[in-house]
């Protein structure tokens, strides 16, 4: 990789801790949704992707010690 740059963003949906909609669902299996849907919107080809950061703001339940 060259150059660095920003395509594109996305989040999860937020939902309840232990409690909501999400409760199930393990963080890696949200963060593909969101890289999905980041690549998606730019009209980037998976593989021209050499490296996505990924953050978490308020680690909850079984994301907790995964981002």
């Amino acid at each position: 990789m060259e150059d660095a740059v920003i395509v594109s963003v996305a989040r999860t949906p937020i939902g309840k801790a232990f409690r909501g909609m999400f409760n199930d669902t393990e963080a890696p299996a949200l963060g593909g949704h969101v890289v999905r849907a980041a690549l998606e919107r730019a009209g980037v080809a998976p593989a021209d992707v050499d490296d996505v950061l990924i953050g978490c703001a308020a680690q909850q339940g079984t994301q907790g010690y995964n981002i």
